[in-house]
């Protein structure tokens, strides 16, 4: 027996207060005057001696209560040998098998069932396993249990997928599976140690739970990879560009096979230099009407093929015409806009501006859509064609200028101001606090919050209204509503410069061309997803469709729908909706073809990051040392005896003392 805090064994000096206390209250202060005691019965002193008998229990009591709490501070502990201390009851395995694309290279997936086998061996009896794939997300192949055949037949199910692994986030999903857990853990961690799958942060890699860690990595030092690491085109030009990167010592001659719509159009025999990369360009193609399926790939082939194939999506665009309405009273109000889609490469456009006051002179229902730079500068005959425009399947940008600041109503959307909402002064300026990201406009534009607004005008949106973009003010910036069959993007401050710096900064052309690609339907872009990311036809300006993965299955969405999807295939996917057929394009994250592994000393001490909840005993039963295995909660559990008992006779005490009892 030991103590491991014995310090707190000064608690004991307040054993003291309670005998200080019962004896103050010894005496009974309740005193009358009494002329005789002849005449009392000679039962009561034995009455008074019951009741001096409860008073001492009480304070025996009191006193091991006080005891009992100074113990388990002090941590009193027994000693055991390292056998009893550190083998203990059953032990839970949770088998963690890296499923990541670098895993299917060569033979690393069979040197990783190999490595789970062998701890599935020495297991002992008693002890339980879980199987868990780790990828994209960490996926639970078993429950805990103590059938190693089950375990062994979940094994033989498993595959290496196309996502990538973040150990970092792998960590963090494992918390919940140690949480749960009846026993001790030791977490198996099977991988091939990837760098490029290493957290920014090393402390990211050590459990919150108590668990052990072993790390089991069966990279191969000698493996070998080329990958096509990106690949580009424009759907103006139809140029193609590609980089073929590699991870070997030794340079290498490689075909790059480009494919069409199915049938092979060019192929380039490129020197791909030791640990190095080169960039090869292709003759400008000749892309079909519609989307086309773009495809190239390496060959001969390695051992990794996922990586030695990508895919591209491009929709060759057809021109379109755009009006340009300007304010009229300031010059040039045009330039920004006008770059911005000139700057665009992916959109065809021919852009023609004019006054307003020419306007009841264009046939709008020519131009795919039409942009306002003022709303103010609209009169009542105009705003009414415009709304006819849009209520027949046109589409509108509207911007709010300084001739909008005092209207009463935004023409064309009839919008009052919003006189409640707080307005700027002196030098202050807003920023964009909130983005519609999963709006097919605004997807990767984190950049626009760096713009600042001096002025603007406060709309209250209607309902129905979607706001997808909205100052820190709380003031909407970009709303969108549908007319008809067609639809109105309000913008509540200039698109030039006049109120904001947001034309000079970099996300300003991304912006202009996300919302003219949008208003077009989505006719200019190459389309092309992440893998693991969500897939919807509204992303693609669609108001329903039908999605369907690489084999040309029907994709089912979240929870069993067909609106979201998750692209969990390479290859291309394809939408149909409204009358309209989208292709998108999802590949492999290059970082899987990185196969260097980190050292091995960053492994050894990834695994020593893992502990148990009695870090002391699981050292000295290593060290063949006897251990002390804590008894602090069997002590714990005799306190709150003590302390139920007490707090009864304490009750019962003071009921005596109240000459309740008889």
């Amino acid at each position: 027996m030991t103590l491991l805090a014995p310090a707190f064994l000064a608690g004991l000096l307040a054993i003291g207060l309670p005998l200080w206390l019962h004896r103050l209250s010894s005496t009974n202060p309740n005193r009358r005057k009494f002329s005789s005691l002849m005449f009392l019965e000679p039962g009561e002193p034995r009455r008074v001696l019951a009741k001096k008998l409860q008073y001492l229990f009480l304070l025996a009591l009191r006193i091991a209560v006080l005891a009992l709490l100074a113990l388990v501070f002090a941590q009193p502990a027994r000693l055991e040998s390292p056998a009893g201390a550190a083998d203990g009851d059953s032990r839970l395995h949770v088998l963690v098998i890296d499923a990541s694309a670098s895993m299917a290279h060569e033979s690393r997936w069979e040197r990783a069932l190999d490595a789970a086998r062998r701890v599935l061996d020495g297991m002992r009896a008693g002890d339980r396993v879980q199987v868990v794939a780790a990828a994209r997300v960490a996926e639970i192949a078993t429950p805990p249990t103590d059938d190693v055949g089950a375990a062994r037949d979940a094994l033989a199910t498993l595959t290496p997928t196309p996502f990538r692994l973040d150990y970092g986030q792998l960590m963090r999903a494992l918390d919940g599976v140690v949480r749960a857990a009846d026993r001790p853990v030791t977490l198996h961690i099977v991988t091939d140690g990837q760098q490029s799958a290493m957290p920014a942060r090393f402390a990211e890699l050590a459990p919150d739970r108590p668990a052990l860690l072993e790390i089991h990595d069966v990279a191969d030092a000698g493996d070998r990879n080329w990958a096509i690491e990106s690949f580009t085109g424009s759907p103006l030009t139809g140029r193609l560009e590609a980089e073929v990167v590699s991870f070997a010592p030794q340079s290498v001659a490689r075909t790059l096979r480009l494919s069409l719509n199915g049938r092979v159009v060019q192929e380039r025999r490129t020197e791909i230099p030791a640990n190095g990369r080169v960039g090869v360009e292709f003759d400008p193609l000749e892309l079909e009407s519609g989307p086309n399926r773009v495809e190239l790939s390496l060959v001969p082939g390695d051992d990794l093929a996922i990586d030695d194939r990508r895919y591209l999506s491009l929709r060759r665009p057809e021109p379109r015409d755009v009006l340009i309405v300007s304010g009229g009273g300031r010059r040039s109000d045009d330039l920004f806009v006008r770059a911005a889609l000139e700057t665009a490469g992916t959109l065809s456009l021919a852009m023609k501006t004019i006054a307003v006051g020419a306007l009841a002179d264009e046939a709008l229902a020519e131009y795919d859509f039409v942009i306002v730079l003022d709303a103010g500068v609209v009169g009542p005959a105009d705003a009414a064609s415009l709304k006819s425009y849009a209520e027949s399947g046109g589409r509108l940008l509207v911007g709010l200028g300084p001739r909008s600041s005092g209207l009463g109503t935004i023409p064309i959307l009839e919008l009052a101001p919003d006189s409640s909402a707080p307005a700027l002064r002196g030098i202050e300026a807003a920023s964009i606090s909130g983005i519609d990201a999963s709006h097919p406009a605004l997807r990767g534009l984190d950049g626009l919050r760096s713009g600042r607004f001096f002025r603007y005008v406060a709309v209250a949106p209607a309902p129905g209204d979607d706001v997808l973009l909205e100052l820190d003010t709380g003031a909407p910036l970009l709303v969108e509503r549908e007319i008809g069959d067609g639809r109105v993007l309000l913008y509540a401050s200039t698109l030039d410069r006049e109120w904001n710096d947001m034309p000079v900064q970099p996300a300003f052309v991304p912006l202009v061309a996300g919302l003219a690609n949008y208003l077009l339907g989505g006719a200019g872009f190459s389309n092309e997803a992440p893998l693991g990311a969500t897939l919807s036809p509204r992303a693609l300006g669609m108001q329903g469709g039908q999605i369907y993965d690489p084999d040309g299955r029907r994709a089912l969405g979240l929870g069993g729908g067909s609106s979201d999807v998750v692209l969990d295939r390479i290859g291309f996917y394809e939408v149909i909706g409204g009358g309209r057929t989208e292709v998108v394009a999802v590949n492999v994250d290059p970082r899987e073809s990185d196969l260097t592994r980190v050292d091995d000393g960053t492994l050894q001490r990834w695994q020593a990051l893992g502990f148990e909840a009695d870090e002391a005993a699981v050292i000295a039963a290593e060290s063949g040392e006897e251990v002390a295995v804590p008894l602090g909660p069997w002590l714990l559990g005799v306190l709150i005896a003590a302390l139920l008992m007490e707090s009864l006779v304490a009750n019962w005490h003071l009921r005596v003392r109240r000459g309740i009892a008889a």
